[in-house]
């Protein structure tokens, strides 16, 4: 018999496109599913939608928190009460592919997590033309340093096994609950990554992770380093890091709270680009001291 497959569902306020993501969901080719949802003390039609769907579907398992509790917490509440042997987790107003959840186990090995790829549509599911990862993304054999400063992995994206729990609990209050979940499984060097889209990830006014305007990402310089800056502060305490690592983090974060200029950091990045920075272009010379220069007077 195949494992059982938790989802676990976050809602808040999501009414407008939820029942989509419900039955995208509900109707995956892999059918030995539970569908966790926690409801954030949603204040529009959510509750009586998923009570409507919980009422048909025995495979739901609802719960209705008394208080707002906010997005990590309500993620590792629900991540807490999945019962399956892998978690996947969903967004409230996607739309998965009706063989996702079967090509992510079909595809995670030994792994604790993968992750793949999603297109992106706005309101009315027209494509905006642009995916989460790169096409020609590899994982590669990558570690921990390319998460230092982006994130690869999205939570929708993901399918991981309960194995994984121990090392990502508690997660941590604020920042990005897959920046850091996905960290922990490439510091273990137990992720994989199949890259196909297999969700269709809906951009709109209310999305709780994006900063866009209609088809336009407002990507601000400063609220990437402060993304990044807040990353720094939550892996450099992750409680499985090797010393030399745990070193290594925090002299990186201390360079950022001394701002401006900082010689360790033009460095470090020169000596060792590739690994922080295995998704951009490729640089030598001079053209990787510029780079490193200019990401430390930011940094």
């Amino acid at each position: 018999m195949e494992p059982l497959i938790s989802i676990a569902l976050c809602t808040y306020n999501g009414a407008n496109f939820l029942p989509q993501q419900l039955d995208s969901i509900l109707n995956q080719t892999y059918k030995n599913i539970e569908l966790v949802i926690v409801d954030d003390c949603s204040k529009d039609g959510t509750k009586a939608i998923l009570t409507q769907y919980a009422e048909r579907y025995e495979s739901i398992k609802l719960h209705f928190n008394d208080q707002n509790i906010g997005f990590n917490a309500n993620f590792q509440k629900a991540i807490a009460i999945c019962s399956g042997d892998f978690i996947a987790i969903s967004d409230q107003d996607d739309i998965w592919l009706e063989n996702k959840l079967k090509l992510l186990h079909q595809n995670i090995g030994d792994n604790w997590l993968i992750f793949s790829n999603s297109e992106w549509i706005d309101e009315k599911e027209n494509p905006i033309g642009r995916q989460t990862l790169n096409p020609d993304f590899k994982l590669g054999n990558r570690d921990y340093r390319s998460a230092l400063f982006y994130n690869s992995v999205t939570g929708h994206t993901t399918l991981f096994s309960k194995t994984l729990l121990p090392y990502i609990f508690p997660i941590p209050e604020t920042g990005y609950y897959d920046w850091w979940i996905g960290f922990v499984a490439l510091y273990h060097h137990k992720i994989t990554c199949l890259n196909e889209y297999l969700t269709l990830h809906r951009i709109h006014s209310s999305s709780v992770m994006h900063k866009f305007k209609g088809n336009v990402k407002t990507d601000i310089k400063a609220e990437r380093f402060k993304e990044i800056d807040l990353n720094l502060s939550l892996v450099r305490n992750y409680k499985n890091l090797k010393e030399a690592d745990k070193k290594l983090i925090k002299k990186i974060y201390a360079a950022r709270r001394r701002k401006g200029f900082s010689p360790y950091l033009i460095r470090l990045i020169y000596k060792y680009y590739q690994d922080y920075f295995p998704d951009l272009k490729s640089r030598t010379g001079l053209s990787r001291l510029n780079f490193a220069i200019k990401f430390s007077k930011n940094f």
